[in-house]
């Protein structure tokens, strides 16, 4: 088998065999992958008021990665991705630097 491609911008524990819009089950933590054509997508979970409700996550487009990066740290602006150490997935939030979270059509959702 030939080694994955890798990405300038890949964190630890990508997904090389991501497809949009096929089922996934890693939402949580290492949420990052890439289909055939090396575009960045991440595995995320439906919102819990889809009916029938979801069972799985499914793979989305994602914003260009940047790597593991740290809280606070500046970012290049909105639309942009990365992962902390632990594999939680991050956001670029403009002045507050990279955050943590999860980023849906309903808002930002930072870890609990």
């Amino acid at each position: 088998m030939a080694d994955q491609p890798h990405y300038e911008g890949d964190v630890p524990g990508m997904n090389y065999d991501a497809s949009l819009g096929a089922p996934c089950d890693n939402y949580e933590r290492f949420i990052f992958g890439r289909g055939t054509s090396g575009q960045a997508e991440a595995c995320h979970f439906p919102p819990p008021n889809q009916f029938p409700a979801a069972t799985t996550g499914y793979w989305v487009i994602s914003y260009p990665l940047y790597g593991v990066q740290q809280t606070g740290a500046s970012c290049p602006g909105p639309n942009s991705a990365a992962q902390t150490e632990d594999g939680l997935p991050m956001l670029c939030r403009g002045a507050q630097g990279w955050q943590a979270g999860w980023f849906t059509g309903a808002g930002f959702f930072p870890p609990e």
